[in-house]
């Protein structure tokens, strides 16, 4: 990758890249799972049906796990490869951080963020502006707490080159283990997939979901 420079009002930290090939890889792989997720559901729906464990709450879950199967087969892929681009400039052409370009690939640099989004299970999904300070909870509890839905151990924060913090061991809510927030991340709180029917890969689905929704947003699809 060759560049001369970028402007004072550039966010580096930020950059997309995305890769052509990576977008249709992706796009096979969750067509692939949800054609399976849809036998899965199905099958279970029956099982449930015909069974004494149907009722509100399983119900509920039905239509929880539905709605995230339908998400699923609209999300549309961007492709997106983390890069970090300060380094990769830095480094110049030829660089042990510099990365080959392909044929459909494309870089954009946004101006300077502001702004930390919060996503998934809480109240209020929204943006707020970035507060020095702050940290993962701060923000959570500003878009209004997490709801009953949520997973609160497997919150993680998508920085704003696209790399993840995971939530590791769900020590986040513990004292002393709150994550430093930074302008132009996104604090995700996904649901709780123990509520959902007994089905393999929605963890999987959840994190699928969340991320292409994430990604859309950076390069203003949403």
């Amino acid at each position: 990758m060759s560049a001369t420079s970028i402007t004072s009002l550039a966010f580096a930290q930020g950059a997309v890249f995305t890769r052509r090939d990576l977008r249709e890889r992706e796009q096979k792989q969750i067509g692939e799972l949800s054609a399976r997720l849809k036998s899965d559901l199905a099958t279970t729906a029956v099982s449930l049906s015909q069974s004494s464990q149907g009722g509100a709450q399983s119900a509920q879950a039905l239509t929880a796990a539905q709605g995230l199967l339908g998400q699923l087969e609209t999300a549309k892929p961007v492709g997106r490869l983390v890069v970090d681009l300060p380094r990769v400039l830095s480094s110049g052409v030829g660089g042990e951080a510099d990365v080959a370009l392909r044929d459909g690939d494309t870089l954009l640099v946004p101006g300077a963020r502001q702004e930390v989004t919060v996503f998934g299970e809480v109240q209020n999904s929204t943006s707020h502006l970035y507060r020095k300070g702050l940290d993962s909870q701060d923000y959570i509890r500003l878009s209004g707490g997490l709801t009953r839905k949520a997973d609160n151990s497997r919150i993680y924060v998508v920085r704003a080159d696209g790399s993840v913090v995971a939530n590791m061991g769900g020590g986040w809510f513990r004292r002393g283990s709150r994550v430093v927030i930074q302008p132009g991340d996104t604090i995700v709180a996904p649901i709780d997939t123990d509520r959902l029917p007994t089905l393999p890969l929605w963890q999987t689905v959840t994190t699928i979901v969340y991320n292409v929704a994430i990604a859309a947003k950076a390069v203003g699809l949403l």
